[in-house]
Order: structure tokens, then sequence, then C-alpha cells
């Protein structure tokens, strides 16, 4: 009896031991699972890094990858129509100085210079006879016409009604008009202030550059005069952007987005502290208003601030500063969750591609 209730008492031990170690074996299994999923994320954020050193800027997919639409589309192989003329476009070969196709001189001017024999040239070297046209050959040279500056000089007469004077001994005056310029005080013209601003902004040329840029011409205009006329410009237009502010809180829809901005010191070297262009621009299907926003900081007050009294639909990336402005619906920038995904299906091998909602989701991108 003592040795069956041992049985018994070793046997129910035994049952324990098993339960423990199934229970252990278990949770190593969790254990193993979780760190085989962290070393994955890892290794995957390792190639994505590594992609954005190292590889290709490019997002493309293997054309061989599973879709879930119809590509034929995509794939079609559209003729292109032959060239004309009057479009002035070559085939561009390797060392050809040649216009190619994308060079369309259609918009210019066309001067058009013939060129003839005179009488004494005219004559046939063998008989002496008048030579007479029999045809004619072309070539097109593209010429440049180098800026220039010069002083116009406005002088307005001064006139006086002698008559009414003699009689009344008061003269009636009038002078003549001159032309106004945008920024009244200054001698800078429309022209001038328009090309100034154009370099500045649409040519990113810093200011010091263009002080050296005008010195070339023989002027000197210090860079200090070009900056009064950029901003004396902004403060006249001020009116006009707060109009187009106005017009771009009453929309519907919004896009945003902020940027980093290289500020150039007045030594002509770069700034320690950073500044940021925020860029505010309404829906592709409205009359479009754009609008820059320069500011000193990304901090979301910014948007918050510029905002103020805008309630419809916000579309930005995942920055978290837009959450500061109120009564807006948020929606995410596409182009950013496209490349979410992208980081996803590149880092997975070819059989766990097949199973990625991550593909799904990419070629739903690539549809819209």
């Amino acid at each position: 009896m003592e040795i069956l209730d041992l049985e018994d008492q070793l046997d129910e031990k035994t049952k324990l031991l098993i339960s423990k170690m199934e229970k252990e074996i278990e949770s190593k299994d969790k254990e193993i699972n979780n760190l085989k999923k962290e070393l994955a994320f890892l290794k995957g954020q390792i190639l994505n890094k590594n992609r954005k050193i190292f590889g290709q800027s490019s997002e493309q997919v293997d054309s061989r990858q599973l879709s879930l639409f119809n590509d034929a589309e995509k794939n079609s192989d559209f003729k292109i129509d032959e060239p004309t003329i009057e479009e002035i476009t070559y085939t561009r070969k390797k060392s050809s100085s040649h216009l190619g196709k994308k060079d369309n001189l259609t918009g210019l001017d066309r001067v058009i210079i013939e060129h003839r024999l005179n009488e004494s040239e005219a004559v046939c070297d063998t008989c002496g006879s008048d030579l007479v046209v029999i045809g004619k050959k072309s070539k097109e040279i593209l010429k440049y016409k180098p800026a220039e500056l010069y002083i116009e000089e406005h002088i307005s007469y001064t006139y006086a009604c002698k008559n009414c004077e003699a009689d009344a001994d008061k003269a009636n005056i009038v002078s003549a008009k001159i032309p106004n310029t945008f920024l009244y005080k200054s001698m800078a013209s429309n022209e001038l202030l328009a090309h100034v601003v154009s370099m500045k902004y649409q040519y990113a040329m810093p200011l010091y550059r263009m002080e050296s840029y005008f010195k070339m011409m023989n002027v000197n205009l210090s860079r200090q005069t070009l900056s009064n006329w950029i901003i004396s410009c902004a403060n006249e237009l001020l009116p006009v952007f707060n109009y187009m502010k106005e017009e771009l809180l009453k929309r519907n829809y919004i896009h945003a987005d902020e940027t980093y901005v290289k500020v150039i010191e007045e030594n002509g070297k770069d700034s320690n502290s950073k500044r940021f262009m925020w860029l505010y621009r309404s829906g592709g299907l409205e009359d479009q208003v754009i609008l820059y926003d320069y500011q000193k900081t990304r901090s979301g007050s910014c948007a918050e601030e510029f905002l103020k009294g805008f309630s419809g639909y916000l579309q930005t990336d995942g920055y978290d500063g837009y959450n500061k402005v109120k009564n807006i619906k948020r929606l995410y920038c596409m182009a950013h969750i496209r490349r979410k995904f992208f980081e996803i299906i590149s880092s997975l091998s070819p059989e766990a591609l097949k199973q990625s909602h991550a593909l799904e989701g990419f070629n739903y991108c690539e549809q819209l």
C-alpha cells in the first residue's frame, strides 16, 4: 500500500512538472516569436536607413510583384506625333549642339536677315553673264541680348496762363504728368523691381551675389538698397496677401507643408539658426490660392496662428505640430502614406510579400 501511495504521489508530481515545463516552453516560444518580430523590424529599419544613405532615391516597385489592379493602361505604347517644322526640334545626340525636342522656340520673335550677292558679285566667272537666284538655304541662330541698365530721365514741364495772371493776378498752372512707379520715392523702375524680386525668390539668388551681378553691369547697387526695395515691395503687396489669405480661409480644403530654409548672413556664410517656410495652398478644383509664410520656428503654433478661422479639411504630412490647429479635420498626405507602405514591402522576402497587407495598401496608393 505504501508503495502504491508513493507511485500515485510521484505520478502527481510528474504531472505538475510536465505541466510546468509545458507552460515554460509556451512562454519561451512566445518570447522567441516576439524576438523574431523585433529582429525583423530592426532589420527593416537598418535596410531603410541604408537605402536612404546608399540606395536609389526612386520608390519604384518590381513589376513582377503582385498587383490588385489592371495596369494595361500604364504599359500601353502610345504613338507620339512627328514634330513639325515650326517646333524647331531635332533628335538629340550625345555630342550634339542642336536644339533638343524639348527646346520649343516657337514663341520667340524672329528676325529675317537675307544674304544676297551684290551686283559686282552676281556675275558668272566663266562667261560674264548675270547670275539668277535658283534657290536658298536657311540657318537658324539663337541670339541672346544681354540685359542693360540705363537712366530714363523724365522732365515735367509746368505751364501757366499769362492772360489769367494779368487779369486776375493769379495764373492757372498745369504740369505735365510723370508716370508713377510702384515705389513712389524710389528710382527703381517697375521692370527692375520685378527683376530683383524674381532673381531673389524664383531663382534663389542671394543679395550679395545679386550685388556682384549688377556690379558686372557697371552699376553699384548695395545689398542694403536691394533689400530695401524687396521689403518695400512686400509692404506694398501686403494688402493683396491679406486678401488672398481671407479667400484661402474661406475654402473647405487646404494643403499645408513646411520646410527648412537656408538663410545667408551678411558675410555670405550660412546662418547657424534654422528658419522655416510654411506653405498653404487651396484645393486643385478651385481658383488657386498659394501663400508662403516665413517663420523662425517649426512650432505648430505657426500653423495655428495662420489658419485661425479655418474650419475645413487640412491635408498635411504626419507632423504632429498641425494638431494644434483648432476646428479642422485632419487628412494625411497620400505620398507619405505610400512611402510607409514602400518601406515595409521593400524589406520583405518574396514569400512574406505574398501575404502582406502593406503591398495591398501600396497598390491602392499607386492606383489613386
